[in-house]
């Protein structure tokens, strides 16, 4: 059919036009770009760069393929990333949940579901009593005397506790696996005594715990933890967790049947070390009389220190005496049951949801702890508390609990992580470097039945969820979306 050539020069002449009103925005864009670098550079914003580098900084034009696919590979990257966890729930017990958040991508999996958290109850501990209490404040543990030394003699010494969770002998803390580790060093106390001229003892040395209760230990926690040293007497005032006798590694403890007459047997047998004579009347517990006065006394470092041990090293005694301080700090009452309530009221009162939650100690000994994926997050994530929490965990193939863990180079120093373990509990809760600009925060709690126990392959599947979470975004190359 003849075609008129007025009409195809017309129609020629609308195309070539629609065609340049495509392109024409993204010319300008790129005009734009070009001379807004062009007035910073004469402004004096850019006047260090080179031209090589403003070169650099237009690698990638306005109308190019990279950005055209880009929100593609990210696709990608998260789809890989779910597919992976998927897989990793897969290879879990049904009664897993786990929590990821990385940027705008979260992933799922039964997070409201109620779990044993064992030590991830530490989380709750740490938040509550960052909250509720100043970071900076610290522990003070008093020598007081009724009557004022007379030529470098006194009587009665009334060593009062005040819940120094780490009070210890230097002797008890060489012990301990992995160091430094912070502690209250007893004898600086025998030190500040013979600074303020005692000579003498002539009567005894009498340790007050009247700021707490006598619970020794948690009605709720099953008796093979007290068998197993898993955490010694509690006491306001207590010396080396409360252990009389400690093996120089492994081995069983020798719980104190009076923690606070032991913490004054130590402070006489330092004093005599000093040259102070101490009479032979032998210690004892008690309270201190009224009107008693000052001699000496010791500080632990600043609460927020305390707590970031306490996370660090999972250390239970430290747990538990926090929430029995919690208790003292928020009700006048020094006990496991009002610094559970303690807990409980302050973390709901900063906004987390506890409606799924049951807390029965500061430790997670107790089984009958109930926590959820999504609570666990949120703890992570609770703004006040979140910076000096985050710098508390664990670090991958370094420290705490995770020193001996995730040593592999591609995750070790990359996690950080609250660990938990139970006979029928594995958990990990933290936040991971990943390959991108945003971090992952994740949180993951394993239960098992009562007739089962954690194996050992579920542990180490962890190291997995870690690699995972710090190889992301695993972007495919742009080649792979160029046309055919």
């Amino acid at each position: 059919m003849p075609v008129d050539s007025t009409d195809h020069e017309t129609t020629t002449r609308h195309r070539r036009l629609r065609a340049v009103i495509r392109w024409l925005p993204g010319a300008i864009a790129g005009f734009v770009l070009i001379a807004a670098i062009g007035a910073m550079a004469q402004l004096g914003d850019v006047s260090n760069a080179s031209s090589a580098e403003l070169a650099g900084s237009l690698e990638t034009p306005i109308l190019s393929l990279r950005r055209d696919v880009e929100p593609l590979r990210q696709a990608a990257a998260d789809r890989a990333l779910r597919t992976g966890l998927d897989g990793f729930v897969a290879s879990q017990p049904p009664d897993t949940c786990l929590r990821v958040r990385i940027g705008d991508f979260v992933y799922d999996h039964r997070t409201d579901d109620p779990q044993v958290p064992a030590s991830l109850q530490k989380l709750l501990t740490g938040v509550a009593v960052l909250e509720a209490l100043d970071a900076e404040h610290p522990f003070t543990t008093e020598v007081l005397v009724t009557t004022p030394p007379d030529d470098g003699v006194v009587g009665d010494l009334f060593l009062r506790g005040g819940g120094d969770p780490l009070l210890a002998t230097g002797a008890y803390m060489a012990r301990e696996r992995n160091q430094p580790q912070v502690f209250t060093d007893i004898e600086r106390l025998a030190d500040e005594l013979v600074a303020a001229g005692v000579r003498e003892v002539t009567g005894t040395v009498v340790g007050d715990e009247g700021r707490y209760d006598t619970v020794r230990y948690n009605p709720a926690w099953p008796a093979r933890f007290v068998a197993q040293s898993q955490a010694g007497p509690l006491s306001a005032l207590s010396v080396n967790d409360g252990f009389d006798y400690f093996p120089e590694r492994n081995g069983v403890f020798g719980a104190s049947a009076d923690p606070a007459a032991y913490a004054a047997e130590v402070l006489a047998r330092a004093l005599r070390e000093r040259g102070v004579v101490v009479s032979d009347t032998p210690v004892r517990s008690g309270p201190t009389p009224p009107g008693a006065v000052p001699l000496a006394a010791i500080d632990s470092a600043p609460l927020g220190d305390v707590v970031a041990q306490m996370l660090r090293e999972s250390d239970n005694n430290t747990a538990e005496l926090l929430v029995k301080e919690l208790g003292y700090q928020m009700s006048g009452a020094g006990t496991t049951e009002a610094g559970a309530q303690a807990v409980s009221a302050t973390l709901t009162s900063a906004g987390l949801d506890l409606s799924s939650a049951s807390v029965l100690d500061g430790s997670g000994l107790a089984p009958g702890d109930i926590v959820t994926c999504a609570l666990i997050s949120d703890l992570l994530d609770h703004d006040p508390t979140e910076d000096a929490i985050e710098a508390a965990l664990p670090v991958a193939g370094e420290s705490g609990t995770l020193a001996r863990r995730f040593t592999r180079p591609e995750v070790a120093g990359r996690v950080r992580a609250k660990t938990g373990t139970l006979n029928q509990v594995t958990a990990l809760a933290g936040i991971a470097d990943t390959a991108g600009t945003h971090d992952a925060r994740f949180s993951l709690v394993v239960n098992v039945p009562d007739t089962e126990r954690i194996a050992i392959e579920m542990i180490a599947a962890q190291e997995r969820l870690a690699e995972l979470l710090v190889a992301y975004p695993k972007l495919p190359d742009v080649d792979a979306f160029r046309p055919g």
